[in-house]
């Protein structure tokens, strides 16, 4: 299909930020989400208009060629994003919220100056490559210092966008316990070895992989930054509260298609509890907006745990909802209910941490009335 313009001027204020990704919504990834669903990759159409939006360089500071939004602009618009094409919305968040913002946080100036301005403008795409850093046990990826060369050998079991993705960042353990991250290339080769794309229950279009590194080395000018175990803990929480917006724009999608089902049948308890779980999402989204720019509050780690568990459990009753009241042909998979349904699932396990996880399941426990352990 014609993707329509939606190129934004570099000062593109978080208004004009909004509307153009309300517009590509609608206009380009809502009409295609079920199709790109079972497609073997993201449309790099779609990644195009990502970039001529503005939305790949959204949290990118704008000395660095982003747009430098705040952290409640970027959330919103991954909420719109993933209310239209989980699976865009899932790989947007890779480059622009974790893959330019861990850059850009980094220690290595002269990186930032070299490579986010085309990163936020799109020209090259980058993903991320660093969930095992939380796996306890033996390290999965070893970094040596090597010289003047670092070197890195083992596994990156899950990495999305591979074939979109030109960079990663990738993390791993050096003998001390701290953690690496680094910048390197995807290229073919030796040293990088990438798996046939794993068979994904949902958002199998991210075209994920695993990577086998044997004696990957790349140059200071390509490491990011060295952080403590504590100091990876910390990120981890302050940054909980992002992928709230994948499963808040799940939750508004299925009591759209509610509401959707209500004014075709006339059902008035259909319409009811399509409003019922757009409050819901209203309510826990401010509950987001109230804790997520504050990790230095008092109480703030319980509380984020609280409300991202909140927020999934959101997602998954409101797919739920939307599968149930469509019937029968929500088993079939060109169905946006069931879409729904699988993508609210993977973002129970997105950016999971074990406090995350037990939060999770003890929510549903208590819903059914189970007993604390």
């Amino acid at each position: 299909m014609s993707i329509p313009s939606l190129t934004l001027p570099v000062t593109a204020e978080p208004g004009a930020l909004l509307e153009r990704a309300r517009r590509l919504a609608a206009l380009v990834l809502a009409p295609a989400a079920n199709a790109t669903d079972q497609a073997e990759a993201v449309p790099r159409e779609h990644i195009r208009a990502l970039a001529d939006a503005g939305l790949l360089g959204i949290a990118t500071p704008a000395r660095h060629g982003g747009h430098g939004a705040p952290p409640r602009v970027a959330r919103e618009v991954l909420e719109i994003l993933a209310g239209a094409c989980g699976v865009t919305a899932f790989v947007q968040m890779q480059h622009a919220t974790a893959a330019c913002s861990l850059i850009a946080r980094g220690d290595n100036e002269a990186l930032k100056a070299r490579v986010l301005p085309g990163l936020a403008a799109g020209e090259r795409f980058c993903t991320v490559g660093f969930s095992h850093v939380r796996r306890p046990g033996p390290p999965m990826v070893r970094v040596e210092l090597d010289g003047d060369l670092v070197r890195l050998d083992g596994t990156v079991p899950w990495l999305t966008g591979h074939g979109i993705a030109d960079d990663a960042v990738i993390a791993g353990t050096l003998p001390d316990g701290r953690l690496m991250y680094v910048l390197t290339p995807l290229q073919a080769g030796d040293a990088i070895a990438a798996s046939p794309p794993l068979r994904l229950s949902a958002m199998n279009a991210s075209a994920t992989v695993s990577l086998t590194l044997r004696d990957l080395r790349v140059g200071p000018e390509q490491v990011i930054a060295t952080v403590t175990r504590e100091q990876q803990a910390a990120r981890d929480v302050a940054g909980l509260l992002t992928p709230s917006a994948l499963s808040l724009g799940a939750a508004g999608a299925a009591a759209a298609l509610l509401a959707a089902l209500a004014e075709r049948r006339g059902s008035a308890h259909l319409a009811g509890a399509a409003r019922a779980l757009e409050g819901e999402r209203e309510a826990a989204r401010a509950q987001v907006d109230a804790w997520a720019d504050r990790p230095e509050a008092e109480g703030y780690a319980e509380q984020a745990v609280g409300v991202r568990a909140l927020c999934i459990d959101l997602g998954v009753r409101a797919a739920h909802a939307a599968v149930a009241a469509t019937g029968g042909s929500a088993n079939l998979l060109d169905n946006a209910a069931q879409r729904l349904f699988r993508e609210a699932m993977l973002y129970s396990l997105t950016s999971q941490t074990r406090d995350l996880q037990a939060a999770t399941v003890q929510r549903l426990l208590d819903r059914g009335g189970g007993a604390r352990s």
